[in-house]
């Protein structure tokens, strides 16, 4: 269970973290003009800044109630082992949306992002100090709807301290991720300001699969609010514009993103379908070229060819396809249930429970584990 935090892309949204290689410092007047809203309508229920890393005031006394200022270990180790257990052992993971500190601890589970917000707002109320890492890993693919959504993660790192004293300038780092897996993948360090603008650009990308393009708007504006150099947050506000016939404007946003980030694939993919749909075939050949290569890593190629050959009963071709999607994207259970899906169709029940096995062990929300284990209920009573 090892999907991470959200971007949008072709139409895509990138649900996490920035792509730019250095800390970009813009001042507002450079993009005031790319912000319209009186085109929107504010809704009166949008999450504030303020209440992301904040936990109740009996949260804070549980909290304090597992730490012992008397014992000999340290008060890190002491919060790692008494309430997170370790790599976040006490936690189940769920991406079905991301949440504030507050949600994450009540409900016990959240994605990534939401346990690294949960962790920096335990860290705080501890005065452990601690720093927020951008993993950078190949991004996830997820698809709702329309609108494909690349993944990426983050984590934290604790310091050990003691009292009000650091016992080293040693880190213990908080993932789900193994430790091996850890060690290969680059790491950038990022401030709270910018884990506060991914958390509102998650919030927004589930606002623009249910189609609240308003709500999506007003919270990628506290994104951009938290992170002005946040390039997804500005990639996501000009799909919102595109989906809302502004054009124009949307365009000049998805220039102002790549302003930021230059090599931001999101960006150029989208920014390239853009151009193709107003037949600019000369600009659009540019962008086109540029984002070839993530295309072609794109699973949902193969996996909507699947479907096709299995709409006309091709099951053997749809399998096919369908284990290149999984190659791309080990990580995506719907995959998986297809194949468990095609293999039924021809009466292979083995192979179909194979990997609807796999489907329940990669799937990332209480929902669908819920799904898969009634489905595999079946098949015990067989």
């Amino acid at each position: 269970m090892n999907r991470f935090v959200k971007l949008v892309l072709i139409i895509i949204i990138a649900t996490l973290f920035g792509c730019a290689n250095k800390e970009v410092v813009i001042d507002s007047n450079q993009y005031q003009h790319l912000l319209i809203d009186s085109a929107f309508v504010k809704p009166t229920n949008l999450p504030q800044t303020q209440d992301v890393f904040v936990l109740s005031k009996e949260q804070q006394a549980w909290l304090h109630s597992h730490i012992n200022s008397e014992s000999k270990k340290s008060i890190t180790m002491q919060l790692i082992d008494n309430v997170l257990k370790k790599d976040y052992g006490a936690f189940d993971y769920d991406n079905s949306y991301t949440r504030t500190a507050s949600e994450t601890l009540a409900n016990n589970q959240g994605n990534c992002l939401s346990l690294v917000i949960m962790t920096v707002a335990m860290a705080k109320y501890l005065d452990i100090p601690f720093q927020i890492q951008d993993i950078q890993s190949a991004p996830l693919w997820d698809r709702h709807g329309g609108l494909f959504l690349l993944n990426g993660h983050v984590n934290i790192k604790l310091m050990k301290v003691k009292g009000n004293q650091s016992l080293t300038n040693d880190y213990v780092t908080l993932d789900f991720l193994p430790q091996g897996t850890r060690r290969t993948m680059r790491k950038k360090a990022i401030n709270n300001h910018l884990l506060g603008a991914m958390y509102f650009n998650n919030l927004a990308a589930d606002a623009m699969v249910l189609g609240d393009w308003h709500r999506a708007y007003w919270l990628l504006r506290q994104s951009i609010e938290n992170a002005p150099a946040y390039s997804e947050a500005w990639n996501s506000l000009a799909v919102v514009y595109r989906h809302n016939n502004q054009e124009r404007l949307a365009e000049e946003t998805y220039h102002h993103a790549m302003l930021l980030a230059p090599s931001n694939m999101n960006v150029i993919s989208n920014l390239a379908l853009l151009l193709q749909s107003q037949d600019r075939l000369e600009e659009w050949a540019v962008y086109a070229k540029m984002s070839a290569l993530s295309q072609f890593k794109n699973p949902y190629r193969y996996f909507d060819q699947a479907r096709t050959q299995s709409k006309q009963h091709n099951h053997i071709k749809a399998i096919r396809l369908y284990k290149k999607a999984i190659k791309l994207a080990p990580y995506n259970d719907q995959f998986y249930f297809a194949v468990y899906q095609s293999y039924l169709k021809i009466n292979k029940p083995d192979k179909a429970r194979r990997y609807l096995k796999l489907a329940y062990k990669q799937s990332t929300t209480e929902k669908d584990r819920r799904r898969y284990n009634m489905k595999l209920n079946l098949f015990v009573k067989r």
